[in-house]
């Protein structure tokens, strides 16, 4: 076994360094003696850290104390990829001095080097002191690859980086295609920094290469879009003696958009089958076929708004199964057959929440299925403290399972609301049980504040600003800023928000998010870092 002279000295002095520097930052009154919080200092290495035309079958590291593994299964991460997580000792139940990473059954490719990263996985085994980015590095040829990448990963909507991120470098070459990172890792991976969302991959031969961001879910280092958050740089990245890549490559991490998928309908309860679909976009379709409609029956296609599911109502007393057809562009693409089981048949209801509305607000109303017609003769509202009769109309919403009734609201009143049973018809011809009665009470102007935002900053277009709760949880408000100008929010309601941008780069009024396939980037947001708070009688006039 070889031992280095310099090994044993930087060892020595670490401990003397770190000591000295405990005992300097620990005047004071002792409160029970001594406790060790020093990670463990490598000694030595055989062969020696950073060896080159490296040929032995066998690695081994002194510790000046016992050590243990926490998590090396996450932690532990080689590149270009070796499986050595079984071949790797002391194991928990014998801790020792001595680190061992056994090569005799590893085939190592010639003229390579090789970076073993065990992260934060090596602590001393009686305080658990945890050793940070430990690595060993060897070359199998004649010198180490010199070359480093670096960046950052940010999440596309504004959501803290995710800790479990991986950053994987692709080498292309006559093999890499747009599927491979689906199949195959990378040839070099690292993790995010312990401390924040930067990242760096160091020892990288020259060569070209494709680098993502991957939130890997499942720890198999390869993308799986319906778990994988994913962020990819566009271009193809050369790396040689004259074009490093220290400089900060900005990853933006989000779900991708699904490749097409429909899965198996179920009939969840009398009258509704639910069909969950992937990647179903604007041109697609879907077509009742066999059997048919009968005569006098009713049907409906509701849905989702991100068109993810699909519910299909049907009045007609449906026997044994439906068969649908999938259209994009007009062309059959897919068949769906959906059986027809004995299902739950739970009531009609409809429901109000709440007994306050905002000013110019329509009084809301839910229904547990699709309302078909609507009978306005069967209800009433009216001013409270004199009954006075005030007109208004029915609109069934988009979803079909909502109604809106508008009329002209007063400031500061009270309004009594009565819905018959009568007055909503479901689509399997049912009406409700139950009469609702609400008293509903409305506000006065002075009871809210107002925003104005003035985007001094940007001047990409179109922008979508949307107010946000406190909780990023729901989108209060938004409004499309299409020119140079301001975007005011009028008659908020006194409360803490927050405020975001969405550049809507293609103009289609939404978010758009990746798509690796499309080499499609996700659309940039942008978030106010401070929560705005409104105030009643309040107006606030923000620069951003």
């Amino acid at each position: 076994m070889k031992m280095k002279k310099h090994s044993i000295i930087w060892g020595l002095m670490s401990i003397i360094t770190t000591g000295f520097i405990y005992a300097c930052a620990s005047v004071g009154t002792p409160t029970g003696g001594y406790t060790d919080r020093i990670p463990p200092v490598p000694l030595m290495y055989s062969p020696e850290n950073g060896t080159t035309n490296f040929s032995e079958r066998k690695i081994t590291v002194i510790f000046n104390e016992r050590i243990k593994f926490n998590d090396l299964n996450k932690n532990l991460i080689v590149s270009p990829h070796l499986d050595l997580l079984d071949h790797i000792k002391p194991t928990s139940a014998m801790p020792s001095k001595e680190l061992t990473i056994d090569l005799s059954k590893v085939e190592l490719e010639p003229n390579t080097t090789y970076t073993i990263n065990f992260g934060s996985s090596i602590a001393d085994y009686n305080e658990n002191n945890t050793l940070p980015n430990f690595k060993y590095v060897f070359s199998t040829g004649d010198k180490i690859d010199s070359l480093v990448i670096g960046g950052v990963v940010e999440d596309a909507q504004g959501d803290k980086f995710d800790p479990k991120t991986s950053i994987l470098l692709y080498r292309v070459d006559s093999t890499y295609t747009d599927s491979t990172v689906f199949k195959e890792r990378p040839l070099y991976i690292t993790n995010l920094s312990d401390k924040d969302s930067t990242f760096r991959i160091d020892n990288i031969t020259p060569g070209e290469y494709k680098l993502f961001a991957l939130v890997d879910e499942g720890g198999n280092k390869v993308y799986d879009p319906h778990r994988d958050k994913i962020a990819f740089f566009p271009r193809t990245i050369v790396l040689d003696s004259t074009a490093n890549g220290e400089k900060g490559y900005l990853l933006r991490t989000a779900m991708g958009v699904l490749p097409y998928k429909i899965y198996s309908p179920a009939n969840v309860q009398k009258g509704c089958i639910k069909i969950a679909l992937n990647g179903f976009t604007e041109e697609h379709t879907i077509e009742r076929i066999l059997p048919a409609l009968p005569e006098g029956e009713k049907d409906l296609f509701i849905y989702s708004s991100d068109r993810d599911t699909l519910s299909y109502w049907s009045s007609a007393d449906e026997k044994d199964s439906i068969v649908f057809y999938v259209k994009k562009g007009g062309e059959v693409t897919d068949t769906i057959n959906a059986k027809i089981r004995k299902a739950s048949d739970p009531d009609f209801v409809v429901r109000m929440a709440g007994s306050s509305i905002h000013m110019y607000e329509d009084i809301k109303i839910r229904a547990t299925k699709p309302i078909m017609e609507v009978n306005a003769s069967a209800i009433s509202l009216t001013i409270d403290k004199d009954s006075v009769p005030v007109p208004f109309e029915v609109k069934v919403d988009s979803t079909m399972h909502g109604a809106d009734i508008i009329f002209t609201q007063k400031p500061g009143a009270k309004y009594a609301l009565q819905i018959l049973p009568e007055a909503f018809t479901s689509i399997l011809g049912e009406n409700t049980r139950d009469t609702l009665t609400r008293v509903i009470t409305t506000h006065t102007r002075d009871d809210y504040g107002d925003l104005r935002i003035n985007p001094v900053s940007f001047d990409q277009y179109p922008m979508i600003f949307q107010l946000m709760n406190s909780t990023k949880s729901e989108v209060v408000r938004e409004k499309v800023l299409r020119k140079a100008g301001s975007v005011t929010f009028d008659i908020l309601p006194p409360d803490k928000y927050y405020l975001r941008i969405i550049f809507d780069a293609n103009g289609n009024g939404k978010w758009d998010t990746v798509d690796y396939m499309k080499q499609q980037q996700p659309e940039r947001i942008k978030y106010m870092k401070d929560l705005i708070e409104i105030r009643a009688m309040w107006s606030e006039d923000i620069d951003w």
